[in-house]
């Protein structure tokens, strides 16, 4: 009995805490919930978790809705989903870091396709500290997965 309790914890562990970086935002550690991008890049792209894709297609669009972005983060998310399973030449699933440097690249578009559709200095800083606080934050939240799930 035990032993099912914490393998459905472990199994359930990436949703709650997307839902719970998404619900837990703060102006300027986590603008909009946007933390919780990381743990659906790392479980779609790079440790997949069954069942995760429609899970994060939701919370991509809730995301839209917290940032007023009209599908943006969903359909970003959709293309990089796309293209990344029609493909054969690159597996996230066996990259160095964790996959940081794709998760930098996927982010990286989307924050830049923001800053360029509204061009102003301040929004390039807010979309740099966005940027960084995503790559700091991206180690310290998929390693939490990784020891929960025992990868």
């Amino acid at each position: 009995m035990k032993g099912q309790i914490i393998k459905s914890l472990q199994v359930l562990f990436p949703f709650f805490i997307t839902v719970a970086l998404w619900r837990l935002s703060v102006p300027w550690i986590n603008p909009g919930g946007i933390l919780a991008i990381i743990p659906i890049f790392y479980c779609s792209f790079i440790r997949p978790v069954p069942y995760f894709t429609p899970f994060a297609i939701l919370i991509c669009f809730l995301l839209d809705y917290k940032f007023n972005t009209v599908l943006m983060w969903t359909i970003f998310y959709c293309i990089f989903y796309v293209v990344m399973n029609l493909q054969t030449f690159i597996d996230l699933t066996h990259t160095n870091r964790d996959g940081v440097y794709p998760f930098m690249g996927f982010v990286g578009m989307i924050i830049l396709s923001q800053v360029v559709s509204h061009l102003s200095i301040a929004n390039m800083l807010y979309g740099a500290v966005m940027f960084l606080i995503l790559v700091i934050m991206y180690i310290p939240i998929t390693t939490t997965i990784q020891a929960v799930q025992n990868d």
